[in-house]
């Protein structure tokens, strides 16, 4: 089984996974604050918004300039509808077709869509915790893919 795992606070976790005996696991993300690897972006709302630029992944949107710092301050009649839209173009080899592929997300902040060659894979809701689809279906392995994370800051 092959993995692909992203990391994320707002942003994503990805991995791939190849057979538990033999997981081979490719970072379609950074690894860490310190390791980041640029994804496009767009931000609904909020500093920096309406417009698609780049953006490091793992990260925090409003740290790097996006949308509206405000988690946790706000007012009863203000509703978030902020949301962030990653997009990430990617290879896979041909040796991994027929083989069982997992993209593993390692947390986003909060609910998020994904979507893998205009294709609809999964969501997930709430909570910063690993969660993971099978996109073995969906890839494409003689040109390249493009992932988007569509996340909402509720």
């Amino acid at each position: 089984m092959i993995f692909f795992k992203a990391l994320a606070t707002i942003a994503l976790a990805t991995t791939f996974h190849y057979a538990l005996a033999q997981a081979e696991i490719r970072y379609l993300s950074g690894t860490g604050a310190d390791k980041t690897v640029q994804w496009d972006f767009y931000c609904t709302d909020g500093m920096n918004s309406k417009k698609w630029s780049k953006i490091n992944v793992p990260s925090c949107w409003e740290q790097q300039g996006f949308g509206e710092y405000n988690y946790g301050h706000v007012p009863l009649n203000k509703r978030l509808n902020e949301e962030g839209h990653y997009k990430y173009g990617f290879e896979v080899p041909l040796k991994w077709q027929g083989k069982d592929i997992q993209i593993v997300f390692e947390g986003v902040f909060t609910d998020c869509e994904i979507i893998l060659n205009n294709k609809p894979v999964g969501s997930h809701q709430g909570g910063f915790y690993e969660f993971s689809f099978d996109i073995s279906s969906l890839l494409r392995y003689d040109q390249k893919n493009l992932l988007e994370v569509k996340v909402k800051k509720i």
